[in-house]
């Protein structure tokens, strides 16, 4: 079997293809828009100044510390304080470790903390923890005081959505779907043995095929049945030759 046959048993099944992977992309938006439940981001921003004078060098030294900070922050320093200060968060530093996430701008003095949780007042209860317990700690071992709390609440009183994974899960459905029913129509053209092509049978046999029989379905036998019922008596009979 060649390539060409292969694309031939792809485009006869190109209907039930079409339905699999449509199914499958609808069932992928159904669940993940109406199944899983919301997830809010919430987040709370960090300026960090080292100095009392806001000057180019302390600027440049504010943004260099930035990265310690960021280090700091998912340090188990950090992570085990706010877990034993705050027993009512009921999560172990572990998963505050994979659940937090700690960026910065180029060049700026912001560190943002964020966390993906489905409640947003619980998830920012999260990080307003993490940012007093670091900001008591780089005061303690940096002797850095002059790191101040941003809220970073909505500014409407709506609790802002995390990035829809819709459109991942959809695409997700697509591929694998696709994958699959293709996948499975070229298996099961391979395991077929069967011959459904004169030409076959002469290239791998060296038989030359001297005729074929035609495939009868119900339909064909009641068209016969009709015509058979509908003859008269005594009207010729005729044996048509192909």
């Amino acid at each position: 079997m060649d390539f060409v046959y292969y694309i031939q048993a792809v485009r006869k099944k190109l209907l039930w293809i079409v339905s699999f992977v449509l199914i499958a992309c609808l069932t992928s938006f159904y669940v993940t828009y109406k199944v899983l439940p919301p997830s809010y981001e919430s987040s709370v921003r960090l300026i960090v100044n080292s100095g009392d004078k806001l000057d180019l060098g302390a600027v440049n030294t504010n943004i260099l510390l930035i990265n310690t900070f960021k280090e700091l922050i998912k340090s188990p320093t950090v992570l085990n304080k706010t877990v034993s200060e705050y027993p009512d968060l009921k999560l172990s530093s572990e998963d505050l470790s994979k659940k937090l996430k700690v960026t910065s701008s180029k060049d700026s003095q912001l560190l943002t903390i964020s966390i993906t949780q489905n409640s947003y007042e619980y998830g920012n209860q999260i990080v307003n923890a993490v940012a007093k317990v670091f900001q008591s700690q780089v005061a303690n071992i940096m002797q850095v005081h002059n790191i101040y709390i941003l809220p970073d609440g909505p500014a409407d009183g709506e609790a802002p959505k995390a990035a829809s994974k819709l459109l991942i899960n959809v695409l997700l459905a697509f591929v694998v779907s696709l994958l699959l029913s293709v996948g499975f129509i070229i298996a099961r053209e391979t395991l077929d043995d069967t011959i459904k092509n004169p030409a076959v049978l002469e290239a791998e046999l060296g038989l030359i095929p001297l005729g074929n029989v035609s495939v009868t379905t119900k339909k064909d036998w009641k068209r016969r049945e009709a015509k058979t019922m509908n003859r008269k008596v005594g009207d010729p009979t005729y044996a048509k030759l192909s």
